[in-house]
């Protein structure tokens, strides 16, 4: 899977200064957020829409996925709150599936 958007971090130099990207997929997509520590690649969230510019990446409607013990069932818990991310991370647009609809 290929990411369709990356951001370097705090001060990313690729972004101009006065430049702000809004990212919100068509209905029945969602933005995946990862971050890469070593050669690992860790989810970081869901989200409906992200906004992304030089010193941040903000996220909105924020959830992630969350399972029985059995798994069983899956769910979103949404995020207590919205996410201001200032490391470096990567977007993907997946589809929506059945459990991000649903939540507990």
């Amino acid at each position: 899977m290929d990411h369709f958007f990356s951001y370097g971090g705090r001060g990313d130099r690729q972004l101009p200064n006065d430049n702000i990207y809004h990212l919100e997929p068509d209905t029945g997509a969602i933005l995946l957020i990862t971050t890469t520590i070593g050669k690992a690649e860790f989810i970081l969230a869901y989200c409906r829409s992200a906004f992304i510019e030089k010193w941040g990446c903000y996220t909105f409607g924020s959830f992630r996925r969350a399972s029985s013990p059995d798994l069983s069932s899956t769910w979103a818990v949404q995020a207590e709150s919205e996410l201001m991310i200032f490391h470096s991370v990567d977007v993907y647009l997946v589809p929506e599936e059945e459990w991000m609809r649903q939540s507990n």
